[in-house]
């Protein structure tokens, strides 16, 4: 969060220098496949995050990733296998996370739009490989929900989720370290820390999703100023103190969209010292509601 502070006061520079070094680091094979897999958690929870980011710039990077997908599926091509192509499945999955966030404001723009249309995004998920089987059933899920009221794809009516945050195949790509359900970007968990980040952060619920009609947007404005396009683009927004989060805001914000646990926003105690969770890499599953 200093990084993604930083890269808000210079977006220019700072941050897209630092989303462009994180797609160079997944798309390079000179790195192994753990580091491979960080950098596009990063970028994905970055370019879904980010508020200071043009939907330009979020599209250009979208390509690449699509890109490097489709080039891989048709040079080592082959069946569904979570651990051989755990690099696939992760950008895979970086796509389909940014797209859960971005799909609506990508889509408003004619121009982009037509560059979303134009990427090979169906081609790659539904080759042999099977991506749409081995990333995040609620990831999955949502993508699949908005990419249907937007038409990006057709959509099989054959992936029924039933509400699942994990299946075993996403356990075994994400592997020990869970890199499958690893977005560093999470809302914060420090209050005071998040009166920083929290003017330059997309929440979950200010999200104008493909499946949301323009009238129940408009009535959205009329109620809350917060969750209206023009606070997506409208830079630094209020000020800090005038973001403060009570604390039901918090734990509403901490559940929409959001692979962070619940509970580790404190040690649970119990009578006793727990071990802190690990952070960021092992972050854990959350057991109570479900990620989206």
């Amino acid at each position: 969060f200093v990084m993604f502070y930083a890269c808000a006061l210079d977006p220019e520079n700072c941050g897209l220098r630092f989303a462009t070094m994180l797609a160079d680091v997944f798309v390079s094979g000179l790195y192994p496949p753990l580091t491979r897999m960080s950098a596009v958690s990063y970028l994905a929870s970055f370019l879904s995050r980010a508020r200071f980011l043009s939907p330009c710039f979020i599209v250009s990077l979208l390509k690449r990733l699509v890109d490097w997908c489709l080039e891989y599926c048709n040079i080592l091509g082959g069946d569904i296998n979570p651990k051989a192509h755990r690099v696939f499945y992760s950008g895979c999955q970086a796509i389909m996370y940014v797209l859960c966030f971005r799909m609506r404001s990508i889509m408003d723009i004619p121009r982009l739009k037509s560059q979303l249309l134009l990427m090979p995004l169906e081609t790659v998920l539904k080759h042999d490989l099977n991506p749409l089987k081995v990333c995040l059933p609620s990831v999955v899920s949502e993508f699949l929900q908005q990419s249907k009221a937007a038409r990006l794809f057709t959509v099989s009516e054959t992936f029924v989720f039933n509400d699942l945050l994990e299946s075993e195949l996403s356990r075994a790509f994400g592997g020990l370290e869970r890199l499958d359900m690893f977005f560093p970007f999470d809302p914060c968990l420090l209050k005071k820390s998040d009166s920083f980040i929290r003017p330059n952060f997309v929440y979950w619920s200010m999200v104008k999703t493909a499946y949301h009609g323009d009238e129940e947007d408009n009535s959205d404005e009329d109620v809350d100023e917060d969750n209206g396009d023009h606070v997506m683009v409208d830079g630094m927004g209020r000020s800090p103190d005038e973001q403060d989060l009570d604390l039901d805001e918090f734990e509403y914000s901490l559940n929409k969209m959001s692979i962070t646990p619940k509970n580790s926003f404190s040690c649970r105690l119990d009578g006793e010292l727990r071990q802190p969770m690990k952070m960021p890499s092992r972050i854990r599953p959350s057991t109570s509601p479900e990620s989206l």
